[in-house]
């Protein structure tokens, strides 16, 4: 018993592990928002000198917003904004991370995104793209997967007090079995035992 309730704690400590982590998306290739949300991509602008977002959606690729540091290398100054509203770029003080922010998601937003950065060559270089996924306005809420996961530990718990009781109960059946049949050879002997001495 006290092996199914230590194999039920390690089940319901690696359930929310597995919530934890599904909620966030930091690193990911993926990211998915809901719509009025901000968002922010980032990229690497290391020794280099130019950068513009571009997006594909519909297999349409479009120019959202580009930008290139000034004469000293110490300014980005952006050249083109398609929604100067919603789209900003940002940047640390020595401009080698640049991030794309975005206000108020809608769904036209949703599609690939991808950076493109260049130095004094023509060749521009992309990096892996993002997919970016407008979620329905109905999701589950952190407390609704919880008891989502409590539940199917819950069921997992009692498969194996299940297993564990019918193991139990097949071993109990087992040793009775075996004494009966140990009492029945005994009987059997001290009834051939007195045979013997009634016929002598």
């Amino acid at each position: 018993m006290e092996k199914v309730i230590f194999f039920f704690c390690v089940f319901s400590c690696w359930i929310m592990q597995i919530t934890s982590s599904d909620l966030s998306v930091g690193g990911s290739s993926d990211l998915r928002v809901q719509i009025g949300e901000n968002i922010t991509l980032n990229c690497s602008m290391r020794n280099r000198d130019e950068v513009a977002w571009y997006r594909l959606r519909s297999e349409e690729f479009v120019l959202l917003i580009s930008a290139e540091k000034d004469k000293t290398g110490r300014r980005l100054l952006t050249t083109y904004n398609q929604n100067r509203t919603r789209m900003k770029m940002i940047t640390d003080s020595w401009i080698t991370r640049v991030s794309l922010t975005i206000s108020g998601v809608t769904e036209s937003d949703s599609g690939l995104y991808f950076y493109g950065i260049k130095s004094d060559t023509p060749e521009m270089h992309f990096d892996k793209p993002i997919r970016l996924e407008i979620e329905d306005e109905v999701t589950v809420t952190v407390t609704e997967r919880v008891l989502m996961f409590a539940g199917v530990g819950l069921a997992v718990f009692v498969f194996f007090l299940t297993v564990f009781s019918v193991v139990t109960g097949g071993i109990i059946y087992h040793r009775g079995h075996q004494k009966g049949w140990k009492a029945a050879k005994q009987e059997a002997l001290i009834n051939q035992k007195s045979d013997k001495m009634c016929f002598i």
